[in-house]
């Protein structure tokens, strides 16, 4: 996940940061991720933007998966935790090799519309994405 720019509100759709939960019970996002590097201290809710999923966890309405890689370069390791409605729990599996992807050093604009659609957006607002975050030309 490469560092971008931007502003929430200059994209003409509703982006899923700090809304995940919201958007995965309107059953508008299939899937969510968060990180965090694992430092003594650290709580789970402070990656997760203060939203609450485990009373959804509890309730069978979504599945919870963590997941932990080491940085290649760093040394540094980073627990993802992952959010899934039913059914799509196979995203988890998709998304933690994108990361051993990410975490060696081998991203592109490719992989990023992966990360996207994994995610849950759309073809149209992931290519909306990518040409302002790749603006010398992006294409599938």
């Amino acid at each position: 996940m490469e560092t971008h720019k931007y502003r929430m509100a200059d994209y003409p759709y509703p982006l899923h940061t700090n809304r995940e939960l919201e958007m995965m019970l309107a059953g508008t996002k299939p899937f969510a991720m968060f990180a965090h590097e694992r430092v003594e201290g650290f709580e789970k809710r402070a990656a997760l933007a203060g939203q609450d999923f485990d009373a959804h966890v509890k309730s069978g309405v979504l599945s919870e998966h963590v997941g932990t890689i080491r940085h290649a370069s760093s040394g540094v390791d980073i627990d993802y935790y992952f959010y899934a409605l039913p059914g799509e729990e196979w995203r988890v599996e998709a998304c933690l090799l994108l990361l051993e992807m990410l975490h060696r050093g081998a991203w592109c604009r490719q992989l990023e519309w992966l990360e996207g659609r994994l995610l849950g957006y759309t073809d149209e607002q992931n290519e909306y994405h990518l040409a302002r975050a790749y603006p010398d030309g992006w294409k599938r």
